[in-house]
């Protein structure tokens, strides 16, 4: 590359503007909103809700009057 075509080339790029990456802001911001997911997920699992399991070894089971379905509490 002669030294015009260097002038020439570093006159095209000057208007041109790159804007700078900014890898550490996505990646703060992926975790940032993933640890926000872990913790509405562990306040909405702590409200006490009953949970019923249809599973097949619920339906051969008979009931009795200790466990009449089977239920975990969150």
């Amino acid at each position: 590359m002669t030294r015009r075509d260097q002038e020439l080339l570093d006159r095209q790029l000057r208007g041109l503007c790159i804007p700078q990456r900014r890898d550490g802001t996505m990646i703060l911001a992926i975790v940032v909103i993933f640890l926000a997911g872990i913790f509405l997920g562990n306040l909405r699992s702590q409200a006490g809700e009953m949970v019923h399991f249809n599973t097949m070894e619920a339906a051969f089971s008979a009931p009795t009057a200790s466990n009449p379905m089977l239920t975990v509490s969150r």
